[in-house]
């Protein structure tokens, strides 16, 4: 019945490894620069993710062993504290709980059934929150008025399975190929995440310039215009604002997992 987890850990891992190396992406660091992070590299995040890879098959060995709850959150925190240790960033911290999340949910939602994966992942979150949420999240909701990655896990992850995933879809259904549907993904969540690291480093003004940059990435994959020169244009501005959008990049690995998961980037 579970038999497919240690596959969806490793597609888990494979989609954050995607991530990294999508070039160019606007205040993050891949294969051109460090993007709003000069304490960041392509090498420092690889050795991040060697530790989320280990965490991802960890966690799946404890689902598979039926460790509870509490169990599962100490080999999140674990992971985290690794991660700063290692590489002295919290970068992956956002992925090392969705990853989590999306793992141990697949256990109650077996197959490749969206809709009761996303309820499985509602009732998880649900249970997690009770028990609170991680400091630094908790103030940036308050101050900002966002819901964050708090309220995106309690509806089930809806950038992901209403906004992210469609677009790839159409895309690829209306004649594109897998880099123009990932970036038009790309655009899509720079529009809809309410991205807590966004609010930290510029505010509601910040949010609103990388929702504007989204639209314009979207329009412009869709009309074949050239979003690869206005990506490393816009990366310009937001290393000169130090802005980002670790939120958007987590679920952009995460889009790219479930889409190695269910074959469609191969068939792509």
């Amino acid at each position: 019945m579970t038999s497919y987890l240690p596959r969806l850990a490793k597609d888990l891992v494979r989609g954050a490894f995607m991530e990294l190396y999508l070039t160019p992406k606007p205040g993050l660091v891949d294969l051109c620069d460090c993007g709003a992070h000069p304490d960041l590299s392509v090498p420092r995040m690889e050795e991040s993710l060697k530790i989320v890879s280990l965490y991802l098959m960890d966690m799946c060995d404890a689902v598979l062993s039926g460790e509870d709850l509490a169990a599962r959150v100490r080999l999140g925190v674990a992971a985290e504290c690794a991660v700063q240790r290692t590489v002295g960033s919290s970068c992956h911290k956002g992925y090392i709980f969705l990853g989590g999340l999306v793992l141990c949910a697949s256990a109650c939602a077996p197959g490749r059934d969206e809709g009761s994966l996303r309820s499985s992942i509602a009732g998880l979150a649900e249970g997690f929150f009770e028990h609170g949420e991680p400091g630094s999240a908790h103030r940036v909701r308050n101050r900002f008025q966002g819901g964050g990655i708090r309220e995106e896990a309690l509806a089930g992850l809806p950038s992901l399975f209403d906004e992210a995933l469609p677009v790839y879809r159409r895309e690829i259904f209306n004649g594109g190929n897998r880099g123009s549907a990932v970036f038009a993904m790309m655009g899509r969540l720079m529009q809809t995440v309410e991205d807590s690291t966004t609010l930290r480093s510029g505010g509601r003004s910040g949010l609103k310039t990388v929702r504007e940059d989204g639209r314009l990435l979207e329009r412009m994959v869709g009309q074949r215009d050239d979003f690869i020169d206005f990506l490393a244009q816009r990366n310009a501005h937001y290393v000169s604002r130090s802005l980002t959008m670790g939120g958007v990049a987590g679920l952009l690995a995460l889009a790219l997992a479930w889409l190695s998961h269910t074959g469609e980037l191969e068939a792509a």
